[in-house]
């Protein structure tokens, strides 16, 4: 719950298109005054909700439920990983385009990408566009530990490969360096 993840901006959008809206999340204590004044406020337990935070049992429920998720960030951030969470059990995310919103979500396809908030009312509109069977299966590409440890083992022999080749070199130079010498 801080100015960067954006919850101000997923209330408003909840408040000016009708949806209910259902938050969860953590509330850092360099972010509980942010909370307490601008969230806080919108909170009416009806339309607009705050639970919590959620584990990971709480959250595939949460997530699984619901019509789409809202990722309104206000900074690129690197990875989010409510994105993929969402798409793994088949909800869509709308989400601002910045970071990494672009790798992560096949606009169109698995959501929808908007610059402002006017974008992601429109994005709402067209929610049911989103085919739940593919989200989830782009999770499942992009996202699962199987795909995750085939792209790690691929970068660590892309360096073990890159070091062995340094090292020929190395010892090449020093070869030929006491090639030349004798």
């Amino acid at each position: 719950m801080s100015p960067e993840k954006g919850p101000q901006l997923a209330i408003e959008i909840a408040k000016r298109t009708g949806w209910h809206l259902k938050m969860a999340g953590k509330i850092d204590p360099v972010d509980r005054e942010f909370f307490q004044n601008r969230i806080e406020p919108l909170i009416d337990g009806q339309q607009i909700e705050f639970l919590g935070e959620f584990n990971h049992q709480q959250k595939c429920p949460l997530l699984g439920n619901a019509v789409a998720t809202l990722f309104p960030i206000t900074w690129s951030e690197p990875f989010g990983l409510v994105m993929a969470e969402s798409m793994a059990v088949g909800t869509p995310v709308i989400a601002i385009a910045m970071g990494s919103t672009f790798e992560v979500i096949e606009d169109g396809k698995t959501g929808f990408l908007g610059h402002n908030v006017e974008e992601c009312i429109a994005a709402l509109e067209r929610i049911r566009e989103i085919e739940r069977v593919a989200c989830r299966d782009r999770a499942v590409a992009k996202f699962s530990v199987e795909r995750m440890v085939d792209d790690y083992e691929a970068v660590y022999q892309k360096l073990l490969t890159k070091q062995s080749l340094d090292n020929n070199r190395v010892t090449n130079l020093v070869i030929n360096k006491n090639s030349l010498t004798a």
